[in-house]
C-alpha cells in the first residue's frame, strides 16, 4: 500500500493504491466525499494515511475490510501499539509502544467513520459505530457544558475502544529562545510571520489565510477572516507598532513592487513566486529554522506561549478564551494554561511568606491552645 499525489489546479488530493497499483476505490469515494464538504487538505491526507496502515494490517492478515467486527478492531490497536508490528509477539518486559495514545485514538476515529461513511451509501450492513459504544451519564465526563446540572443525568455515548491517553503538557518557548528564532530568520517575511504568530497567538492556518485587507493599520489589529472553528472567524487581533511597522515595510518590499495578490504570506523566490504560501513550505521554513537554532519548536508552539504569558500576566481566562478563538472557556484553561516550575514556587513562596507573617511564629509563642 502506497499513497499517491494527484493534482487537480492548484488542489492536491490523496489516493491509496495497492502494490500492483490499483486504487482502493472504498477509499477513494471517501476522501472525494470528505473534500467535496470541505475537509482540509491536511485532513484528507491524515486520513489517507490512517486508511493506508488499517488497509497495510488487512492485507498482512489476508483479511476483508467487509469483515468486521470489534475483535477484529481490538486487533488493529493491538497491532498498532506493537513495536515489532505484530499482534502474536509475547512482550515480557515493559516496552514501549509503537504509537501514542492519542495518535491510535485518532486512528481508529478515522476508520469508524470510513465504515460510518459506507453504513450511510447503504454499501455495509453491520453497524459498528453502534457496536463500539456504551452509553453512560453525562456527570462522568471531563468536559462540563453550561447547563451541566441540568444536562447531567442523560446518557451519552463512549467509546469502549478508546485508550486512555496521559495528559499532555503543553510546551512553551522562552523570550531568549523566540528572539533566537527571530534573529535566524532569512528575510523579513519569515521575521514578520514569527512575530505574528507569537504576538497574535494565531493558529498558522489563520496566519496562512490573512488577506492584506484584513490588516488595519491605524487601530493595530487585524481581523482573522478564516479559521478553523467558527467562533475564530471574524475575530479581532491586537499588535503592536513594530509588528505593523514590520508588515507595511513587508509590502513596500515585495507587494507592492513585485506581486499583484491579496494574500500576505506568499513565495518570494522559485517557480510558485507570488504564490500562496503551503505548508509544505511552512515546513521547510521551521526545518531550517531548527537547525540554525538547535530548538525543537513548532509554529503552535508560539501560540502555546502567547496564552500562557497572558495567564502568568493576569490576564483573565474569559479575555485569553476571545483572543484564541475558543468556542469554550474550558478548551482555554485545559489546554493552554499551564503555569511553569518557577510561577509554581513564586506563588508557594508568596503564600508561605504571607502565612508566616500573618503567625508570627517565634520561640516565645507559646499560644498552642490548652488541653
Amino acid at each position: 500500500m502506497k499513497v499517491c499525489n494527484i493534482f487537480f489546479g492548484e488542489s492536491k488530493r490523496f489516493v491509496l493504491v495497492t502494490s500492483t497499483g490499483e486504487p482502493v476505490l472504498p477509499v477513494m469515494k471517501y476522501l472525494k466525499y470528505l473534500d467535496s464538504i470541505g475537509k482540509a487538505e491536511n485532513t484528507l491526507k491524515s486520513y489517507c494515511y490512517h486508511l493506508k496502515l488499517y488497509f497495510e494490517f488487512l492485507d498482512k492478515h489476508q483479511l476483508n475490510y467487509e469483515n468486521i467486527d470489534i475483535n477484529l478492531l481490538a486487533t488493529f490497536i493491538g497491532w498498532l501499539r506493537s513495536p515489532t508490528g505484530s499482534v502474536n509477539t509475547l512482550h515480557l518486559h515493559a516496552t514501549n509502544s509503537k504509537r501514542s495514545e492519542n495518535t491510535i485514538n485518532t486512528i481508529i476515529t478515522c476508520v469508524i467513520s470510513f465504515y460510518d461513511y459506507l453504513i450511510r451509501l447503504e454499501q455495509f450492513e453491520s453497524n459498528i459505530n453502534e457496536n463500539v459504544k456504551v452509553q453512560i451519564t453525562s456527570r462522568f465526563r471531563d468536559f462540563k457544558p453550561f447547563l451541566h446540572h441540568i444536562t447531567k443525568s442523560m446518557k451519552i455515548d463512549k467509546n469502549i475502544l478508546k485508550l486512555k491517553a496521559p495528559k499532555r503538557k503543553i510546551r512553551t518557548l522562552s523570550s531568549e529562545q523566540i528572539q533566537l528564532i527571530y534573529n535566524c530568520c532569512a528575510n523579513i517575511r519569515d521575521r514578520f510571520l514569527i512575530r505574528l504568530l507569537y504576538e497574535g497567538g494565531l493558529r498558522i492556518s489563520e496566519a496562512l489565510s490573512l488577506w492584506i485587507e484584513d490588516f488595519d493599520i491605524n487601530g493595530n489589529t487585524i481581523t482573522v477572516r478564516k479559521s478553523k472553528t467558527r467562533s475564530g472567524e471574524n475575530r479581532k487581533v491586537f499588535l503592536s507598532e513594530e509588528v505593523m511597522n514590520l508588515f507595511q515595510e513587508y509590502l513596500i518590499d515585495f507587494h507592492l513592487s513585485e506581486f499583484d495578490t491579496n494574500f500576505v504570506f506568499i513565495n518570494l523566490t522559485g517557480k510558485n513566486k507570488g504564490q500562496p504560501l503551503s505548508y509544505a513550505t511552512i515546513n521547510s521554513l521551521i526545518k531550517r529554522l531548527k537547525n540554525k537554532t538547535r530548538i525543537n519548536f513548532t509554529p503552535h508552539m508560539l501560540r502555546h506561549t502567547f496564552a500562557t504569558e497572558l495567564h502568568s500576566k493576569g490576564t483573565d481566562v474569559a479575555i485569553i478564551q476571545r483572543l484564541l478563538g475558543h468556542a469554550h472557556v474550558q478548551t482555554t484553561i485545559q489546554t493552554y494554561l499551564h503555569p511553569s516550575d518557577e510561577e509554581l514556587r513564586k506563588n508557594w513562596e508568596r503564600a508561605k511568606g504571607a502565612n508566616i507573617r500573618a503567625r508570627e511564629f517565634s520561640p516565645n509563642n507559646t499560644d498552642i491552645g490548652t488541653e
